[in-house]
């Protein structure tokens, strides 16, 4: 059965989306945040969802949520963060299986509806305020979180490198915000950022499944009905191919191995004509076993001990990462770059075309494996404005021809080099 995806208003910027698909024997039932990514508010946004996942008003505490979600078959809840673009995302979300395998007939899937309505309106509170002891630990665990992904020094690395391509930018900043504005944040401050949310979000609700979202959109539009809301206008994500200035910067930690990270910039946009060609060119260069940096730097020269390329099409940007040895540094960064130049050039034949093609065709294909990886897809079209399933998204790039690959890979600016090494290297 090929998915079809439906969206209606349901409510002041309120959406309801839906793909039905009798692959999945679960329905997962996500309600997204959606409002400006702004630096000031990205530590208190991420830990708002953190909190609301804990339970609410009809089951205040952690023990008597996981009872319910138990007696739902086992249900899941939970949070996430993401940033799409100048856009930050938070994210509740409840999975159960499909009310035809209830033993006992029971409801399901307008169940979860009401459970994440629940999460989302009706928050354990009292006298106005969170659990103290639910915002202690939740607010540990963001801090704990943030605090791991700088400990992972290839994570760490990119991030540095983004926020160095986007100084001063919101998006420049980890999704989850920093450590210090974490440590700081207050009980009544978190309770502000939660009305604040509620108030100016846009709200994507989507359904992901088997079963009929019919009773599950009647139960969100009847939540989001009585709210007074003040939704903000989302902005539009800047995309730039930068100056050609190229931005150089070296940061020593006692690592036996140093992280060598290039940023850079394109001005190919999500509706652009170039993208699949930009996806293509990227695959060839470094994103699949048989690229250009696999096979030639890591494999030929020896020059790292991993080396891969990414493109991130709501911002326009691409990132290439390794794992170097501290006295190949040179050697390597010479060898990457002459790897782009040569996907610039047209140094690339029918097979490596032919591999990236089926590399970038299956990964298409195979979201419809995972209902949270359809339903993440499902939402970054819609805050990009865009349509097309994954199937429709595989035919084009299997359309893409060499001359639009070597010239999408001629809009790639280098922007930034970013080295972390030792302590003692020269």
């Amino acid at each position: 059965m090929k998915e079809t995806f439906l969206r209606e208003p349901i409510g002041d910027q309120v959406y309801f989306g839906s793909v039905r698909d009798e692959r999945y024997k679960t329905n997962l039932l996500a309600v997204n945040l959606i409002l400006p990514l702004k630096k000031e508010t990205m530590t208190a946004n991420a830990l708002v969802p953190m909190i609301l996942e804990r339970g609410y008003e009809d089951y205040p505490t952690f023990q008597e949520f996981s009872k319910k979600l138990n007696f739902m078959y086992g249900a899941s809840a939970g949070s996430s963060i993401s940033k799409i673009g100048d856009r930050a995302v938070l994210t509740l979300m409840v999975s159960a299986i499909d009310d035809s395998y209830a033993l006992n007939g029971e409801a399901l899937l307008e169940e979860s509806a009401k459970v994440l309505m629940g999460m989302l309106l009706r928050p354990a509170m009292k006298d106005g305020l969170f659990d103290e002891k639910t915002f202690a630990l939740q607010r540990q665990y963001l801090i704990d979180t943030i605090e791991a992904e700088i400990n992972d020094k290839r994570r760490y690395a990119m991030m540095k490198t983004i926020s160095l391509m986007f100084e001063g930018e919101a998006f420049g900043t980890d999704r989850f915000g920093m450590v210090e504005g974490a440590k700081a944040i207050t009980l009544n401050e978190s309770v502000d950022a939660y009305h604040r949310i509620i108030d100016e979000a846009t709200v994507e609700i989507l359904h992901v499944g088997m079963g009929d979202p019919a009773c599950a959109k009647e139960v969100c539009k009847r939540a989001f009905a009585p709210l007074n809301r003040h939704p903000v206008a989302l902005p539009e994500t800047d995309i730039q191919i930068g100056s050609g200035k190229v931005k150089n910067v070296t940061e020593r930690f006692n690592v036996t191995q140093s992280k060598l990270c290039f940023g850079f910039k394109t001005d190919v946009t999500p509706d652009s004509p170039l993208l699949n060609p930009m996806r293509m060119a990227v695959a060839i260069l470094g994103g699949t076993p048989t690229s250009k940096l696999f096979l030639n730097v890591r494999e030929k020269k020896s020059l790292c001990y991993y080396c891969a390329a990414r493109f991130d099409r709501t911002k326009g940007i691409m990132l290439i990462d390794s794992g170097v040895e501290h006295d190949k540094i040179d050697e390597a960064k010479k060898a990457i770059l002459e790897q782009l130049d040569a996907v610039r050039s047209g140094e690339f034949t029918e097979t490596d075309m032919e591999f990236a093609s089926l590399s970038l065709q299956n990964s298409f294909r195979s979201m419809g494996e995972s209902a949270y990886s359809l339903e993440l897809y499902y939402l970054t079209q819609t805050v990009l404005g865009l349509t097309g399933s994954p199937e429709e998204q595989s035919q084009a790039i299997a359309r893409v021809q060499k001359d639009e690959i070597i010239e999408a890979a001629k809009h790639i600016r280098l922007h930034t080099v970013y080295l972390l090494t030792g302590e003692n290297v020269k």
